[in-house]
């Protein structure tokens, strides 16, 4: 046990930095009687088992690229998608626990419900490794996990905020995802870093929707018509809340986003967005691939907890942005 403890305390230190930055507790995957998991031979062809968690471009774009990495690194993947129902997610994973897959990657529905599904992979003996994000999750009971760090989202947005304002006056809105998550530490960041003289007048969530943004963004007009900024979670929100000013003839109020589509990019280069955050699926399906694949094979360059690069685009780069889907 000294002999684990050690071998924990070095992977640990090697993220410690990067995981205190998320808020996230860091651990080494043990099983339940305080050992670590047996390295996966290198001889041994790894067996993913993918639980998506819905449709929508984000999450068929982190398939594809999940896919084709896996393809690369002779890695099977079965796949399996939730629907957004954290119930069909339990049942998924169950489902990929009776397979024996060597590992289960989940794009999770909803992190709450999302331990109860880590809690059954570690009964089964099966890792668990997490996309997207891993926060509110015990890090002692998942394999790893790749995310996008919302924080530093929220951070960069405020920050250009304060840039564009120059510390002054500005009346900002914010339309958000939903209540609770990512959402909340997004917006918690936006707030300390958007600069003094600026002042959130309006704060409303619309549950990742572009018609039920539309009409958020209807009622912020209403509500707010001297309004200067608009902070919206998604791109997809953000083309709802852009047709909605557009049909009020409010183009002037500078939209910040987060996503880095092409489509998202395509509207900050022709200015329908001042600004959006490129933190792609990409980038998070095929890391995912070389982090499972390094940690089962007990890799001791591979990451516990890894996150995807970002970069701030505005008119003046948005050939920086990275790819968001693979071709």
């Amino acid at each position: 046990m000294a002999d684990t403890s050690r071998r924990c305390l070095r992977s640990v230190a090697s993220g410690l930095a990067l995981a205190v930055s998320l808020g996230l507790a860091v651990g080494c995957s043990v099983d339940e009687g305080g050992k670590e998991a047996a390295a996966v031979p290198s001889d041994k062809k790894i067996t993913v088992g993918f639980v998506n968690g819905n449709s929508i471009q984000f999450h068929t774009c982190l398939q594809k690229a999940l896919l084709a990495r896996a393809a690369k690194r002779d890695v099977e993947v079965l796949t399996a998608n939730s629907a957004a129902d954290p119930n069909k997610e339990l049942s998924n994973i169950d489902d990929m626990i009776a397979k024996k897959v060597d590992v289960i990657v989940v794009q999770t529905v909803n992190v709450d419900s999302l331990r109860g599904g880590v809690a059954r992979a570690n009964r089964a003996g099966i890792p668990i490794f997490l996309t997207g994000v891993a926060s509110g999750v015990d890090q002692s009971k998942i394999l790893g996990a790749v995310v996008a760090d919302v924080t530093q989202v929220g951070s960069s947005l405020g920050g250009w905020v304060a840039k564009d304002t120059g510390g002054g006056p500005a009346k900002i809105a914010i339309i958000g995802g939903a209540p609770g998550g990512a959402a909340e530490l997004m917006t918690a960041a936006f707030k300390k870093s958007m600069g003094p003289g600026a002042k959130i007048v309006f704060e409303q969530p619309a549950f990742w929707q572009r018609s039920k943004a539309q009409d958020v963004a209807e009622n912020l007009l209403q509500a707010e018509p001297d309004v200067e900024y608009v902070l919206v979670h998604n791109e997809d929100m953000a083309f709802g809340v852009e047709a909605a000013f557009r049909a009020a003839g409010r183009t002037r109020v500078k939209i910040l986003t987060n996503g880095g589509t092409a489509e998202g990019v395509e509207a900050v280069r022709t200015g329908r967005f001042a600004v959006t955050v490129s933190n792609t699926p990409k980038d998070i399906g095929e890391m995912a691939v070389e982090s499972v694949v390094g940690l089962l094979r007990k890799d001791a360059s591979a990451k516990k907890i890894d996150s995807v690069p970002q970069v701030v685009v505005t008119r003046e780069n948005t050939s920086a942005a990275r790819p968001y889907c693979v071709r």
